[in-house]
């Protein structure tokens, strides 16, 4: 009897951790999707012969408001997980997609 709760309990935990890595892999897909969606749109608004109306400008400041959320919401879930979480990196991410929603390169 002993023996069969012993390998309940390390089978849930490995269970829990196996979900746990899969969320996280999930956030960081997630995660990469953003940054290349912003690095497309920094090619497209640095262009010289690209020139924003007034109002792409309050559509792209806008979808990068919801992109800096996304990534807010991501980074407070991957540090609930705590597998592989850098605040530095995700502090990192936020000033570049700041930047890149001032235009400042």
């Amino acid at each position: 009897m002993m023996q069969s709760n012993i390998y309940y309990n390390s089978h849930n935990d490995y269970l829990e951790h196996w979900e746990r890595h899969e969320r996280h892999n999930f956030l960081a897909q997630r995660l990469l999707n953003i940054i290349i969606q912003a690095n497309w749109n920094k090619r497209v608004i640095c262009n010289p012969n690209f020139h924003l109306m007034i109002n792409d400008l309050e559509i792209h400041k806008n979808r990068f408001g919801r992109y800096m959320a996304i990534v807010d919401t991501i980074a407070k879930e991957m540090q609930q997980l705590n597998i592989n979480y850098d605040k530095q990196r995700i502090n990192k991410i936020q000033t570049i997609l700041t930047k890149i929603q001032n235009y400042e390169n």
